[in-house]
């Protein structure tokens, strides 16, 4: 019966997920009894549906009667589970959530069933286990990263939603003070005053402006700033030897220089153009006395020029226009470092900007809301800022936000277990699942790489003659895996084109963008569970002549891994006369694209057309980021971490005294015997048995990827995937488990 509900389920998650995808008429109203009503009445209807199709596939198939009513039934009862959960969900974004879920509880359940009565072995099942205990994480990081797109596409009543049409009513005499906080580092001046320029032409009673210049090494280029400030009445100040980097500038600006009536507290990166309306459309949010924050999209110009920038610029777009307001619906959106405003009596209360987070702004938006505080995302962009110019400057932009959202998770992480509120923590259990959920994608890619370790393994198994592993992980290929994969990449790219505008190119072209920072992501990842403090990563110095092999030096670590792919690939089709041998390199192909999509995207963005200016800045964009990292134990973790997946493959390349009993889905689902037959005992010698291989269920296999990432939640996907995911240290998604991940 096992056998049965899984083929249902691989049924059922691909037509559950393609319903979430096609068009749909905007309602105009989703609060009320009648659009509940309507919507229960759509999701049993589309309930229905789904439990007759998958009972059609499993009578073609020629399902016993008993197995094709559990596979049904199973289905049926997925999907009424999760009905009180979903209520505000359509029904289309309910039949998403159900099915996929049934999907990765049930092949978890058969994945650990069949390890252990397949006469693995000990050292095998040891090793079996430990990547099931992987897939459970990846599954866990895939439910993140889809629970985003579902309630981000699927929402019909939106109850914290800040849109265009939204008004808040505050005369001008009741408008705060603010003081706008321009932080620079290393930036080229006359960037930096066009930036103040726009911040001056401000529509707003009330407001300062302050520029913080954060320990500039060149006078070039920070004097010309100062002597600016000073002839139109802006604050400046340069720091020296000044510590912690962002947050330290920031404090510095809160305590030394800010105007003692300033009742709001408002962040701009340098590089930004803001429109004049933005104080007028945030600043009336704080009418709400428990209103901490609020957030406005980061947004950015000069992308529509190149097609590298336009790629980058909808992968950016993601976080904004589908993890943010999802976020935002269970008071959960956060922070993002540029385009907010902070309560100030709230900042004070709270001890200012943490120094030791490379996230300051992620980290902030969290200790806030503990305190009971609530943070509000507005749809509505205001400022547009320059995207990193280089490949390099993106993946160094990467690392940081993972580093400093595994460093949130470290820190933070009680905080957001599940439990009562009480005086010193207030998160309620949607605001704990998004920011935990949020740090967890990142290590969709981290999942990502250790199992195409797992894949290269199973390559040159195949290709040398052997065939033990695979025999050993063909449930991974024959049943979910290839479903999962092909899931993840067509939720991520349809989710990207759906959610920010882009064409299928450009979604495609952003989501493998996504993927060719994941070495750079899943470094991070492991580094910061073990680095005592901030860690940067220092990319190298680029020149406006790039060549192709210069692109392959800058990302020597994905290049290789990328030719050991495409070996892998080439190996595994010289056993194309087996069913394992092309679904091999299949799986293969798409996590070496990805691989390969660095060098490729770092080549891009070098040739990439931009104006004089945006070219300037390209050229230097590496002195933005000099500072070194903690080693040591940080090292040390990620030995061990590639230990596990090292130790891992060798227990299960270790060979056992039984054939191993492959994986048969449907003549169990046809009521037929599900063991192989046993070995013969007769007196004469006999060469040593094989196991028996089913077809198509000999084949390599891959842990079960996630959407998400690699998140993106990621997608994460992580759309992981992953995702995913920004200066809000969330990761965009990507279907191995991402997922912005967010994000920006």
């Amino acid at each position: 019966m096992l056998q049965a509900m899984l083929l249902a389920a691989i049924v059922a998650a691909p037509l559950g997920s393609a319903a979430l995808f096609l068009p749909a008429r905007r309602r105009a109203r989703g609060a009320g009894a009648w659009p509940a009503t309507r919507r229960f009445v759509l999701t049993v209807i589309g309930t229905v549906l789904l439990a007759v199709a998958v009972a059609g596939i499993l009578r073609l198939i020629g399902a016993s009667q008993h197995n094709l009513v559990a596979g049904a039934a199973g289905v049926a009862f997925a999907s009424l589970v999760w009905m009180p959960v979903t209520r505000r969900w359509s029904a289309r974004a309910h039949m998403c959530w159900a099915s996929s879920v049934f999907l990765f509880v049930v092949y978890l359940v058969y994945a650990l069933e069949w390890t252990f009565h397949s006469d693995l072995g000990p050292a095998s099942t040891a090793g079996g286990l430990l990547l099931w205990v992987l897939e459970v994480f990846a599954a866990a990081l895939s439910c993140a990263y889809l629970w985003e797109i579902c309630d981000a596409l699927g929402t019909e009543h939106w109850r914290r939603r800040i849109t265009p049409t939204t008004r808040f009513a505050v005369p001008d005499s009741e408008l705060p003070m603010i003081s706008l906080h321009v932080p620079a580092h290393n930036e080229p001046p006359a960037m930096v005053i066009d930036t103040l320029r726009s911040l001056l032409r401000l529509d707003y009673p009330r407001y300062e402006v302050i520029l913080i210049d954060d320990n500039t090494d060149d006078e070039k280029l920070w004097r010309p700033v100062e002597a600016w400030c000073e002839r139109h009445g802006v604050k400046f100040a340069h720091l020296e030897n000044w510590p912690g980097y962002k947050s330290g500038a920031l404090n510095y600006a809160l305590r030394k220089l800010t105007a003692p009536d300033a009742e709001l507290i408002g962040v701009v990166d340098s590089d930004y153009q803001l429109d004049p309306g933005f104080l007028r459309r945030c600043a009336p949010a704080f009418a709400d006395p428990w209103i901490g924050f609020v957030q406005a999209p980061q947004d950015y110009r000069d992308w529509k020029q190149a097609r590298y920038y336009r790629r980058l610029y909808f992968s950016y777009k993601y976080f904004f226009a589908v993890s943010q307001p999802s976020r935002n619906e269970h008071d959960g959106a956060i922070f993002a470092g540029t385009m907010g405003l902070i309560r100030r009596v709230a900042l004070d209360e709270l001890g200012g900007w943490d120094e030791w987070c490379i996230t300051e702004d992620a980290e902030l938006s969290l200790r806030l809301l503990r305190a009971g505080w609530h943070g509000l995302h507005l749809d509505q962009t205001w400022g547009r800022g320059i995207m990193p110019l280089t490949f390099e400057a993106l993946k160094g932009q990467r690392y940081r936000w993972c580093f400093g959202g595994i460093q949130i998770l470290r820190m933070h992480w009680r905080s957001l277990l599940p439990g009562r509120r009480g005086p010193h923590n207030h998160l309620s259990a949607g605001q704990r699942w998004a920011y935990l959920a949020g740090a967890a994608q990142w290590y969709g890619d981290l999942l990502g790489l250790l199992f195409l370790i797992f894949l290269l393994a199973g390559a040159f198994n195949l290709a040398t003659g052997g065939g033990q592993l695979f025999r050993k992980l063909t449930v991974f290929l024959v049943s979910a895996v290839p479903v999962l994969v092909l899931l993840g990449l067509v939720r991520a790219v349809a989710l990207l084109r759906r959610g920010t505008g882009a064409s299928w190119r450009d979604a495609l072209g952003a989501f493998f963008i996504w993927q060719s920072t994941s070495l750079v992501v899943a470094r991070a990842s492991v580094l910061a569970l073990f680095a005592k403090k901030a860690a940067f990563l220092r990319t190298p110095k680029t020149s406006e002549q790039t060549r192709w092999w210069e692109a392959l030096r800058a990302n020597w670590a994905e290049s290789t891994l990328a030719l050991f792919g495409f070996a892998g690939i080439a190996g595994a089709l010289t056993r194309a006369d087996q069913f394992s041998g092309p679904l091999l390199a299949a799986l293969l192909l798409f996590p070496t694209l990805g691989m390969a999509a660095a060098p490729f995207n770092s080549w891009a963005a070098r040739r990439a057309a931009l104006p004089a200016w945006l070219r300037e800045r390209r050229t230097t964009e590496y002195r933005r980021d000099r500072r070194t990292f903690a080693a040591g134990m940080a090292t040390g973790g990620a030995v061990a971490v590639l230990g596990v997946a090292i130790a891992a493959i060798a227990l299960l390349f270790t060979g056992g005294h039984h054939p191993v009993q492959t994986p048969n889905l449907v003549g169990p689902a046809q009521g037929s015997a599900t063991t192989s037959p046993a070995p013969s005992h007769s007196a004469t010698p006999k060469p040593k048995p094989t196991p028996t291989r089913s077809s198509p269920s000999a084949s390599p296999t891959s842990p079960t990827p996630t959407p998400s990432a690699t998140s993106t939640s990621s997608p994460t996907p992580t759309p992981t995937v992953s995702p995913s995911t920004s200066a809000t240290g969330t990761p965009t998604p990507s279907p191995t488990a991402t997922a912005s991940h967010s994000s920006p």
